[in-house]
C-alpha cells in the first residue's frame, strides 16, 4: 500500500518564514494520502437517500457579533436536522491570537484558504454548498440562502465510515460514493476534521465569555481544502457507479478529543462548484 506523508504544520512555518503571512500554531498533525479502503459499506437504497447542505461559517474567538452568529446557525440545525452540515473556521483579523486570554489559535491552514480564496472580510459571514458569492452571506440572509436551494435533485449518494485507533491515536476515513442518475461533470471529494465542546474565551460584545464553547471547529482538511480528484479528473459517470476514497491522520500531537470529533466528507462538481452531497459521522461512537 503506497502511502504520502504530509506535515502540515511544516508547510505553515515555511509560509511564515519566507512569505510573511501569519503563522498558524500548531497542532502537529500528520495526513496520509493513498490509503486503501478497508471497510465494507452496506448497500444502497435509492429511495431513502436525500440531499444534504454544507455551510461554512467564518468566525473569529475575538468577534464581538460572532455568538450571534452561532446562534443563527443552531436555529438553523434545530430546522433542518440532519440534512444541514455545519463547519466553523477561524479566519482573519479577529481569529487571530491575542494577549492571554484569547491565546489558543483556532486557525487552520485550509481555513485560511477558503477565506482568502472568497475574499472574507466581515465576519461572521457563510458561503453555502460552495457554489456562492465573493465575500459570503451576512448572518441575517442564512436562513433564506438555505430556504431556496433546490433539494429534490439527488444525483449521487456520499457514504463514510470512520476507523479510530485509540492506542496509535490514529483516524482513518473511508468515503464511497454511488452514483443515482448519470453525470457528466467531474467531482472532487474534500475531508474535514471537526471538533465540538471546546471551551476557550469568545467575545460576546462588550463581554469577555471565558467558558463559551465553540463546536463545528474545522480541526484539519484531510484533502486539499478544494477537493482531490475522483478517478484521474474523468468525469462522464453513469447511474450505479461507484468510486472510494480512504485517508488518514496521526491525532497523537493534538489536544484533539476524539469523542467529541467527527469528519465531513462532501463532493462537488469541479465545473460549477456545486456541492452535490455531504455526510458526516462521529470519530467515536457510532
Amino acid at each position: 500500500m503506497k502511502r504520502i506523508s504530509t506535515i502540515v504544520c511544516a508547510l505553515l512555518f515555511g509560509c511564515s518564514l519566507f512569505f510573511g503571512c501569519d503563522k498558524v500554531e500548531g497542532p502537529y498533525y500528520e495526513v496520509l494520502t493513498n490509503e486503501d479502503v478497508s471497510v465494507n459499506f452496506p448497500d444502497i437504497d435509492p429511495s431513502t437517500v436525500y440531499r444534504k447542505m454544507l455551510i461554512e461559517e467564518f468566525t473569529g474567538h475575538r468577534c464581538t457579533n460572532c455568538p450571534a452568529g452561532h446562534q443563527i446557525l443552531d436555529n438553523l440545525h434545530q430546522q433542518y436536522g440532519d440534512t444541514l452540515v455545519a463547519v466553523g473556521i477561524h479566519y482573519g483579523t479577529l481569529a487571530k491570537p491575542v494577549g492571554s486570554t484569547f491565546s489558543y489559535d483556532f486557525r487552520t491552514e485550509a481555513g485560511t484558504r477558503i477565506g482568502d480564496a472568497f475574499s472574507i472580510e466581515a465576519i461572521p459571514a457563510a458561503i453555502v454548498n460552495r457554489n456562492d458569492k465573493q465575500g459570503g452571506w451576512p448572518r441575517e440572509q442564512w436562513a433564506n440562502v438555505l430556504r431556496d436551494i433546490d433539494r429534490t435533485q439527488v444525483p449521487v449518494a456520499l457514504q463514510l465510515i470512520n476507523e479510530y485507533n485509540a492506542g496509535s491515536k490514529t483516524l482513518k476515513a473511508n468515503v464511497k460514493l454511488t452514483m443515482l442518475k448519470d453525470y457528466a461533470n467531474t467531482l472532487r471529494i474534500v475531508v474535514y476534521v471537526l471538533e465540538d465542546g471546546i471551551v476557550k474565551p469568545q467575545k460576546d460584545g462588550s463581554e469577555d465569555i471565558l467558558d463559551y464553547t465553540h463546536n463545528h471547529v474545522l480541526r484539519a482538511a484531510l484533502t486539499d481544502p478544494f477537493g482531490y480528484p475522483l478517478r484521474g479528473s474523468v468525469g462522464d459517470w453513469h447511474a450505479g457507479d461507484t468510486d472510494t476514497y480512504a485517508v488518514s491522520i496521526d491525532l497523537s500531537n493534538t489536544d484533539w478529543v476524539p469523542e467529541n470529533c467527527s469528519v465531513v466528507a462532501f463532493l462537488y462538481d469541479a465545473l460549477s462548484e456545486d456541492v452535490l452531497q455531504v455526510e458526516t459521522a462521529k470519530v467515536v461512537g457510532e
